[in-house]
């Protein structure tokens, strides 16, 4: 299953590049007058609101932050960046899962299984620290292409949004096995 996320990921990342490649290429071939064409640069935030509505996530743009929008997927919270001169678009999936600082151990696991999970998939995880809580969260985040020139982008996002989950196992599958090694040493 390792072997195939990484393999799905890397074909998806050289089509993507391969994609844009050739659309790069074939944008210099045509003379076109528009701005936005000669910049590159497209608003993408109606597309991925559109496409988050098509997929009955009811997206909502942060009140503070007019480039983060939020939304809910299969019962989990998610948010994306938008940066208004790019056409990627940065995935965090954000406190997914936190336990007490007091219980070494347990923050020892997390960190090994974030490190091997990291290891072996698109999806990049990391832990934050919060003294006042007392507490450690961990978050998950892609940065992926986004634009109208990707094909079924409903399908695309959500893909990507289901790797999310895929990741999440991982990493509470490699927890477990480090849980169980631990035990077995003693």
């Amino acid at each position: 299953m390792d072997l195939f996320l990484v393999m799905v990921g890397f074909i998806t990342g050289f089509a993507t590049y391969m994609f844009f490649f050739a659309k790069k290429n074939s944008d210099e071939d045509d003379s076109i007058s528009s701005s936005e064409a000669n910049t590159g640069q497209k608003d993408i935030k109606p597309l991925l609101i559109n496409t988050l509505n098509e997929m009955n996530c009811e997206p909502e743009i942060d009140d503070e932050d007019k480039n983060r929008v939020h939304f809910n997927y299969q019962g989990q919270h998610f948010s994306i960046n938008i940066d208004d001169n790019s056409e990627f678009i940065t995935i965090w999936y954000p406190f997914w899962y936190e336990i007490e600082l007091d219980d070494l151990d347990e923050v020892s696991r997390v960190s090994k299984a974030i490190n091997y999970t990291n290891q072996r998939g698109i999806i990049t995880m990391c832990y934050v620290i919060n003294n006042e809580t007392n507490r450690l969260y961990t978050h998950s985040q892609a940065t992926i292409p986004f634009n109208d020139y990707i094909p079924d982008l409903k399908h695309y996002l959500g893909q990507y949004l289901q790797w999310f989950f895929q990741a999440r196992k991982y990493f509470e599958d490699t927890k477990m096995d480090i849980m169980k090694n631990e035990l077995e040493r003693k």
